[in-house]
């Protein structure tokens, strides 16, 4: 491991510490709104995949341990315990890949931040603004400690959702159950030592149990600190900690710079498509050349080029189910030319094997260019007579450069909870995305439920 910069403080006490104090009247607009944003497109997207095979499946074993509690599953009548109730609410706002991303560290903070903090605000009965307040203060230090140990910690093969997201949802569910500093920082040390998630599992069910364990286990870590139990002093930056086990390179000081002041939240990334955020610059060149009128039947070939990060996260070449199609970008360019669209839809099992997109998909060839940012990417596409047309993204939809407004935010949220909750989709999101003003999570979660 090499460790860069110099720091004389330890970033586990100084993130516990400032955590632990936040106060909602601290937070600039900016991080205000963000954390509003964060918390509802996930609140949506948990109540849209709440009959997903991979929540139905997760509930069922669930309800086989005797899991039945007091807390919430979105979209869903069932209850299930603190712990339990996350781990559910956490896999169904991530399944579908359709999520919030801070991209410098490819973290998906949303589902275990705020499955963790709806679980413990519906126990405690915290307000709307102590809710939002512990979703920003989650979101930003599993952004930081990530910020610190990325690229390569991902490069590793750790994904970064099941691995920081522990120490976001410790530190929400540590601020709804009031942890003092020294608490905050026990609970860090108990979600570190858990901290796990493989993206050998990408394309799969397990994918989406990452931000369902990272949530329940940041819950119960928190639970376990308040009732006084403890941890080591460096769980983060010691020399057997987090960071120098999961990470080549280290970089303390990034955990810390400018903490208060430059918020990470508001880097914090939503999704115009239900995939990996690496392709989104694919679907929109496909989405550009549609509009143009591209006729696919008429395309002999397609050259995309693309930084590395994307065929490692987006390598599938022949995707069997809507699970693995996420994680192709030649399925990514095929449905955006074909449908003009990225949502769920484009990604289940029926069009992942459509003969109409895999024959086009089948024409990609997907190139590397490490100088290319995450973000952006290059087509070409050769006609059969010859003609060459040529497309260029330099920023994705729903990039911090081209972020989705609010209204764009509530027509995706409109998309997936419509199917699910009918007429009573606009009450969901006026409590979701007004949460701020309410005095519990009390009227979000009935708004969650089918009638």
């Amino acid at each position: 491991m090499t460790t860069t910069g110099t720091t004389t403080t330890a970033p586990s006490r100084v993130l516990a510490g400032w955590a632990s104090t936040l106060r909602w009247q601290d937070l600039p607009d900016g991080a205000r709104s963000a954390a509003r944003r964060t918390l509802a497109n996930v609140v949506g997207l948990g109540v849209g995949a709440a009959d997903h095979p991979a929540v139905v499946t997760a509930m069922g074993a669930l309800g086989d341990l005797g899991a039945a509690g007091d807390c919430s599953v979105l979209g869903r009548a069932e209850r299930f315990g603190i712990t339990w109730a996350p781990l559910v609410n956490g896999i169904a706002m991530h399944v579908e890949d359709f999520d919030d991303t801070h991209l410098r560290t490819v973290l998906h903070p949303g589902a275990p931040v705020v499955a963790a903090a709806l679980s413990v605000a519906e126990s405690t009965g915290a307000s709307g603004a102590e809710v939002l307040t512990a979703v920003a203060a989650g979101v930003e230090v599993s952004s930081r400690v990530g910020n610190g140990i990325c690229p390569g910690h991902f490069d590793l093969g750790w994904h970064v959702t099941g691995t920081m997201g522990h120490l976001g949802a410790a530190v929400a569910a540590g601020r709804l159950l009031g942890l003092d500093p020294e608490a905050m920082h026990h609970a860090l040390a108990l979600a570190a030592t858990q901290a796990a998630g493989h993206t050998q599992q990408l394309g799969t069910m397990t994918k989406s149990l990452h931000p369902g364990k990272a949530a329940a286990d940041g819950v119960e870590a928190a639970l376990l600190a308040a009732a006084g139990f403890t941890g080591p002093d460096e769980p983060i930056e010691g020399r057997r900690g987090l960071a120098a086990l999961m990470a080549p390179e280290v970089e303390l000081e990034e955990m810390l710079r400018d903490l208060g002041s430059v918020w990470e939240l508001e880097d914090n990334a939503f999704k115009p498509y239900a995939c990996g955020i690496v392709s989104h610059p694919v679907i929109d060149a496909g989405v550009a050349l549609r509009e143009q009128g591209v006729d696919p039947a008429q395309i002999a070939s397609v050259e995309v080029v693309v930084r590395p990060v994307v065929l490692q996260v987006m390598g599938v070449e022949e995707p069997q189910d809507g699970l693995q199609s996420k994680f192709s970008v030649y399925h990514c360019f095929a449905v955006g030319l074909l449908d003009g669209a990225a949502g769920p839809a484009q990604y289940s099992d029926e069009r992942a094997t459509d003969a109409e997109v895999v024959a086009l998909r089948r024409k990609v060839r997907a190139v590397t260019d490490q100088d290319m940012p995450k973000d952006a990417c290059r087509v070409e596409v050769v006609l059969q007579d010859g003609t060459t047309l040529n497309e260029v993204v330099d920023h994705a939809t729903g990039s911090v450069e081209r972020p989705m407004s609010d209204e764009q935010l509530r027509a995706k949220f409109e998309l997936v909870v419509r199917p699910v909750l009918g007429e009573r989709t606009g009450a969901l999101w006026e409590a979701a995305f007004g949460l701020a003003d309410l005095p519990s999570v009390a009227p979000l979660l009935e708004a969650s439920r089918p009638a």
